[in-house]
């Protein structure tokens, strides 16, 4: 018989490692045994634990069996960094995050990292194996028999425990490319959704021109119309010459209104607006604006309503007066337009701790729509049957050039609407 090949050094070492690897590796059987294995390992940790949780079913038995609540306690106790990776299938109504959210998690530990990943096979249900990491030390991997079982001792069926380096070296980078995947898969999923966002913004955006097109054409043509219409008229009557001229002035002031709120609008999203900054008494610019707007609603007969303001100290404050009288002038005829009849209620008053005037138009109309509420200051939103939708655009425009804010709400036990506008005081 001839003698066995000698072995060399290197075989040598090989043979070692592997006896000395295999020292390190700890298979285990008995599932109670896997369970407590599982805790003391989590309890373990010094620095870092990394998890992966395959299926919506071991997700509820680790959060129902106390595991994500040990998570949370060495992430917030011991300053435990935690990287927990978590299933997100689109078949199935679950929501991982709802499941956090309900047991205070997700908002609160800077340290807890959570991914999700999304099967990209429909084969991902045969995939059923929990992965621990500890401390970048030992490794435990936990093979499930029945993933329907509600609690871990039941759906285990064994687990391999390793001490290794090079093991869980190994484990460590699969653990980071499904890291890594989960964030490229949310990258890509923001990316669609904003590509997707951005093609629907397009669509209503296309579509809001063109029906602003044809609104302003509409309502560019009506008193325009009008004014020819009565001027033909005037030749032909001239002894109805004051009742004409009245109706050609009132055309002419709507149509001059209408030209001012679209070139007020291109100024705007030119951003070329310009504000001839003064100090005024706010009181007095809104007398003015009620002075006004009463002397139009002289020719509406079949409006029932008064307007009710009483000023009482005078508030300076710093502004473009222009600008400051088309704001409120829109917004008093915004109530007006939704008030038949009853009482609009206008106050002023100054909030000395925020260094703000304060202007509420409440009135007693319809109230704002549910549907528009939350666009309602953006351009050609109205339920009203004339106008195109700018008043409220150009006033919130105006008033955040001044440093303010605008806002409105419905009023609460009683009909109609409230507008709040801020203004700086007088600097």
């Amino acid at each position: 018989m001839s003698a066995p090949p000698l072995k060399s050094k290197q075989d040598k070492v090989t043979e070692v490692e592997d006896v000395e690897e295999s020292r390190d590796i700890q298979i285990l059987t008995n599932t109670v045994e896997i369970r407590q294995q599982y805790i003391n390992l989590i309890n373990s940790a010094k620095s870092e634990i990394s998890l992966i949780i395959a299926t919506p079913n071991a997700l509820r038995r680790n959060l129902n069996g106390g595991i994500i609540n040990m998570l949370r306690d060495a992430a917030e106790e011991k300053n435990v960094k935690i990287n927990l990776i978590i299933p997100a299938y689109e078949d199935q109504i679950y929501k991982a995050a709802d499941a956090f959210q309900s047991i205070g998690l997700m908002p609160t530990i800077q340290n807890f990292q959570i991914r999700t990943i999304l099967p990209m096979t429909q084969q991902i249900h045969r995939i059923k194996s929990t992965f621990l990491i500890v401390d970048r030390q030992f490794s435990f991997i936990i093979d499930i028999k029945d993933d329907t079982k509600d609690n871990l001792v039941d759906a285990a069926s064994s687990a391999s425990y390793y001490r290794s380096k090079s093991r869980t070296e190994s484990y460590s980078y699969i653990f980071e490319t499904i890291w890594r995947q989960a964030d490229l898969y949310v990258s890509l999923a923001q990316a669609n959704k904003s590509l997707k966002d951005a093609y629907e913004n397009l669509k209503l955006h296309d579509t809001m021109e063109q029906e602003f097109i044809n609104l302003a054409a509409h309502e560019l043509r009506t008193p325009a119309q009008a004014i020819i219409g009565y001027s033909e008229m005037l030749k032909v009557c001239p002894d109805k010459r004051e009742q004409y001229d009245e109706a050609i002035s009132r055309n002419a002031a709507r149509l001059y209104s209408l030209v001012t709120d679209m070139l007020d609008v291109a100024r705007i999203e030119s951003q070329t607006l310009k504000l001839d900054m003064t100090h005024f008494d706010l009181n007095k610019k809104i007398e003015n604006v009620i002075a006004d707007v009463k002397q139009q609603m002289g020719a509406d007969t079949n409006k029932k309503l008064r307007i009710k303001f009483e000023p009482k100290d005078s508030i300076t404050v710093t502004g473009d007066k222009t600008r400051i009288f088309q704001v409120i002038s829109n917004l008093l005829n915004n109530a007006i337009k939704f008030t038949e009849d009853g009482t609009i209620i206008v106050n002023a008053q100054k909030n000395h701790e925020t260094h703000e005037a304060i202007i509420t138009i409440k009135d007693s109309g319809t109230g704002i729509d549910p549907e528009i509420m939350p666009t309602m200051f953006s351009k050609f939103i109205t339920k009203s049957k004339r106008g195109v939708g700018l008043g409220l655009y150009i006033a919130k425009n105006i008033v955040e050039a001044h440093g303010g804010k605008i806002d409105a709400y419905n009023n609460i036990n009683e009909k109609g609407a409230t507008f709040i506008v801020t203004l700086p005081l007088k600097s």
